[in-house]
Parts: structure tokens; C-alpha cells; sequence
């Protein structure tokens, strides 16, 4: 066995001290980025500030482009946001408008062609533009220069009309930025009579329209395009419940188009539902189950829980399972964070939203592998992620579930600075599994433990998953030198995986060991890296 020093001394000059003063190795800056992009800064972690935090990845990001890989980092970001890979937008975004500013011409050029790509909604637009005037100050730049400009007229003019008036009218405006705006700070040229009809109502407003076309003939695209912004004009000066109907049916409104006393009424609600977004419908399943538009056993139920069991459909809205998690932790509590709205869960809500969780993933062929799983309920797993009602050892939880559905030969185990009664079986529900992991006391953190357990109980596991922070400080021995000598002890030349739970700098995996890898927890890549890993394809 490796010389034994425990985990507040270094085991080599390559390891660094984490928050907690135990001494592990510095993540990659192209990992750190992976872990930015799906864990982003907000809230924090247990130890690191989120202003800390956010200049930390800020720094590894910047490093990649002084290295030469802006190109590179770039093309991530379009990945992660292509296949739909990461719970939030926010950070993408933020990485994004660092590499629009940075100093490489090739790294600028690459950044601002990926804007209509990355920036699929207005809101992600606004977003992006925030961020560039808000890094303004510290980048020493302006930012209306003739790429931004561009940037904003192709994401116009890649449209449709259609396409653009669905947009703008949905999101009228975000951060203190409007299309208004836009239009007049890019010069935009329309590049179609589709546009240049959706740029007038905005700049000039639905009469000025009107008055223009009033006597034109159109084609018919055109002439749907006019119905549309009519409808929507329409709606805001409507108080009859009826004609508010009939336009939703027939012209696909949505929630947003409508007036706050257009949302009191239930039958205004179940004609939403019939097109509503998966994304929307997520997040209002407990208002619509507490005005009664979702009763036990109606069509409508039947509908939502089709819809949530829709391979097609999940992929298609690019739902992240942190959402689905999200949602069925709120949907079970039976009321809001704020306010006074209370509800009573529909079971059968409650196993589509199961279902969906786990589609959410891609499906890919079990190695046959021994797995063994360990999640770490120390203290500082208690932290929210992404600013929501979930703590990382839950979201750990539900990753494990994840593996150990797809690998049959799986074992789940619990740690803190002693190993911890787990709970968790592969046959609970999500709900049973949020349950269980709200109710299991925390600790200090040991990473060495899962390894150590497994040499002690002659456990034989071929993969050690490992769901942490990385902030491990308590152990006697450090997890590395633990998983080696469990090799050489079981004679199984067992790997180990570490989830990183969090977008702190730090991992518990030697970047040395071949055997050893460092993943991004929450990334709906992630089953694809663990199969390769495991069959040595990386």
C-alpha cells in the first residue's frame, strides 16, 4: 500500500487544498467548464460564495481561450445546448459572451456566429446581451460593434415571420431589454415582407400595421401572419370568457397572451392545456390541479400524463430531468414556495412525472459490469442546485437511480464520515427516493469510505461511482490510495468514477490513474461517458 497519510495532508505536489482544507486535485479547466455549464454559480456551495464561484469558472474559462482552445469551448457549448444537456441557459450564455469578448479574433468569430444557435428563445437573447454589458466594465470593451449587430439581424432573419411574431409576443421583454431595443441598436434589415410586418408592429405598434395592409393583397402566409397579431391584440381587450376560448383554439395563444383575469377561469385553462409547451406544463401542474382543471380520471389527466410519457415529445422540447425533478418535488409537496396555493397530488400525475424523469435520459445497452454506487450525505450536500428546492445528495440520489435501472448488477450505498444506512433501492419511486433522502442525517465528508466498505464486506465491484462535491477532508486515507488498494487486495482491477455535484474546482479522481475519471453529475451525457469508461472505448 501507497505510503497511508490521511486527507488534510497532500499525497503528492500535484493535489490542492479544497474549501474544506482536504487536499484532492484540481479538475481540468475543460471539466470545470462542463461543470459550469450544467451546475453554473448560483447559490453557491457550502464553502464558495457564488460571486466567488462564478469568477472562479469566469478564470478556468479564460485560461481555455489563452490556451488556444476558444474554438474549442465554443463548439461545447453548442453541443451542450443542441442535445439539450444542461437544466439552465444562464450559464451557457455567460460563457458565451466571455468568448465574444476575449482578445482571440478566432474565439470572437466562432462565439458570435453560435448566437443563433445557442440563443433559441428572445429570453436567451436578452440574457446574452446582459451579460456582455454587464462584463463590459471588467472586460474594458464596448459591445455595439458591427459582429454584435450582425449577430442579432441573422438571429431575426433566420425566421420565419411566423416564427418571429410567435417569439416577440410570447417574450415581450427580459432584463431590462425589449425587441424594441434590438431592432434599433442592430440596424436590422428585414429579410422578408414576414419580418419587415413583425418589425413594424413592434416599432410602430398593431394600428400602424392595420392602416398598411388594409387594402393590400397578401398571400396567405402573410394573411395568417395579420390573423395572428390580431388575435393577439384582440385577447387584451376581451373580457368574454368564450371569444377568449375560440382564440386560443384557433390561433395557439398561450398563457402569456393573456390577461391575469383571463387565468381565473378553469375552462380558459383546459383550452391552454390542449397545446400547452411541456416545459409550461411542468411548471403549472399544480395550479391546474388546484383550480380542478386536472381531476382525478378526466381526459385532461389522461392527456398530461400521455404527453409526460412521450419519448418524441420530451426530446423534441429539450426537457433537462432536473426540471422533471424539480417539478415532482413540487408537485408532491401539494403547495407553492410562495404564496397560498395548495393542491392534493393525482398518483397518476405523480408516476408520469416518474416515467419521464428516466426518458429524459438517453437509453443505452447495460455493460454487465458490478456497480457500486456511493452518494455522499455530508453536510455540505445539503446545498440547493441551480438555486432550486433541490439538495445536491438528492439530485445524487436520483442519478444513482438512474445507473443502477440501466445496470442490473448495481449496489447503493450512503457515506458521510461513517458509512450510512441507505434507503435507496433500484424499485422506489422517485417520490419514495426524495422522501428517504430529505430524512438522512448529515455528516463530515471521508470519499475514501465506499472503497474501504467494499474491502471490508469483500464486496466485488468492477465500477465505484462516487456522487460528491469532492470537499472530502475526515478520512485517514485518501481515496485514491484506498481504490488502489482494493485492487490489489480484491485482485479486480475495479475503476472509479466521480460525479462532481457541483461546479467547484476539485475531484477525488487521480487525473494520473487511467482507471479513474472525473464526470459532471447532473449531464444527461453522462450514462453514455460512464458506458465508454467502463468498457475502456475513453
Amino acid at each position: 500500500m501507497e505510503e497511508s497519510v490521511n486527507q488534510m495532508q497532500p499525497l503528492n505536489e500535484k493535489q490542492v487544498t479544497n474549501s474544506a482544507s482536504g487536499y484532492v486535485w484540481q479538475v481540468t479547466d475543460m471539466n470545470r467548464l462542463h461543470r459550469f455549464l450544467c451546475f453554473g454559480s448560483e447559490g453557491g456551495t457550502y464553502y464558495i460564495k457564488e460571486q466567488k464561484l462564478g469568477l472562479e469558472n469566469a478564470k478556468a474559462l479564460i485560461r481555455l481561450i489563452e490556451d488556444g482552445k476558444g474554438c474549442e469551448v465554443i463548439q461545447e457549448i453548442k453541443t451542450f445546448s443542441q442535445e439539450g444537456r444542461t437544466a439552465k441557459q444562464e450559464p451557457m450564455l455567460f460563457a458565451l459572451a466571455i468568448c465574444s469578448q476575449c482578445s482571440d479574433i478566432n474565439t470572437k468569430q466562432a462565439a458570435f456566429k453560435a448566437v443563433p444557435e445557442v440563443c433559441q428563445i428572445p429570453t436567451h437573447l436578452f440574457t446574452f446581451i446582459q451579460f456582455k454589458k454587464d462584463l463590459k466594465e471588467s472586460m474594458k470593451c464596448g459591445i455595439w460593434g458591427h459582429a454584435l449587430r450582425k449577430a442579432i439581424a441573422d438571429w431575426y432573419n433566420g425566421k420565419s415571420g411566423m416564427a418571429v411574431a410567435l417569439a416577440i409576443t410570447k417574450y415581450k421583454q427580459r432584463n431590462g431589454w425589449s425587441h424594441k431595443d434590438l431592432l434599433r441598436l442592430s440596424h436590422l434589415k428585414p429579410s422578408n415582407e414576414g419580418l419587415a410586418i413583425v418589425t413594424k408592429y413592434i416599432t410602430k405598434g398593431w394600428k400602424e400595421v392595420q392602416e398598411a395592409y388594409k387594402d393590400k393583397a397578401v398571400s396567405p402566409e402573410t394573411e395568417k401572419l395579420l390573423k395572428y397579431l390580431e388575435a393577439v391584440e384582440r385577447v387584451k381587450h376581451t373580457k368574454d370568457e368564450l371569444e377568449v376560448i375560440h382564440l386560443i383554439e384557433e390561433h395557439k395563444l398561450v398563457r402569456e397572451h393573456l390577461l391575469t383575469n383571463h387565468l381565473k377561469s378553469k375552462e380558459v385553462w383546459k383550452a391552454l392545456l390542449q397545446e400547452m409547451p411541456l416545459t409550461a406544463m411542468l411548471r403549472n401542474l399544480g395550479k391546474m390541479t388546484a383550480n380542478s382543471v386536472l381531476e382525478p380520471g378526466s381526459s385532461e389527466v389522461s392527456s398530461v400524463c400521455e404527453r409526460l410519457c412521450n419519448d418524441k415529445l420530451l426530446k423534441k422540447a429539450r426537457i433537462h430531468p432536473f426540471h422533471v425533478l424539480v417539478a415532482l418535488k413540487t408537485y408532491k409537496t401539494g403547495h407553492g414556495l410562495r404564496g397560498k396555493l395548495k393542491w392534493l397530488p393525482d398518483e397518476d400525475i405523480l408516476k408520469a412525472l416518474n416515467t419521464a424523469f428516466y426518458k429524459t435520459f438517453k437509453t443505452i445497452e447495460p455493460t454487465g459490469k458490478r456497480f457500486l454506487l456511493a452518494v455522499d450525505v455530508s453536510g455540505s450536500m445539503d446545498q440547493r442546485v441551480l438555486g432550486s428546492i433541490l439538495s445536491a445528495s438528492t439530485v445524487a440520489a436520483a442519478m444513482c437511480m438512474v445507473v443502477a435501472r440501466t445496470e442490473k448488477d448495481s449496489h447503493i450505498i450512503a457515506f458521510s464520515h461513517e458509512m450510512v444506512p441507505c434507503p435507496v433501492t433500484v424499485d422506489m419511486t422517485l417520490c419514495q427516493v426524495l422522501k428517504v433522502m430529505d430524512e438522512i442525517p448529515m455528516g463530515c465528508t471521508d470519499c475514501s469510505l465506499p472503497m474501504i466498505w467494499a474491502q471490508k464486506t469483500n464486496t466485488a465491484a468492477d465500477v465505484f461511482i462516487v456522487f460528491t462535491d469532492n470537499e472530502t477532508y475526515f478520512g485517514s486515507v485518501h481515496p485514491a490510495v484506498a481504490l488502489r488498494d482494493y485492487r490489489m487486495k480484491m485482485d479486480i482491477p475495479a475503476k472509479l468514477i466521480v460525479c462532481g455535484m457541483t461546479s467547484n474546482g476539485f475531484t477525488i479522481a487521480d487525473p494520473d490513474d487511467r482507471g479513474m475519471l472525473d464526470i459532471c453529475g447532473f449531464d444527461t451525457g453522462a450514462l453514455d461517458v460512464i458506458r465508454n469508461f467502463t468498457m475502456d472505448v475513453i
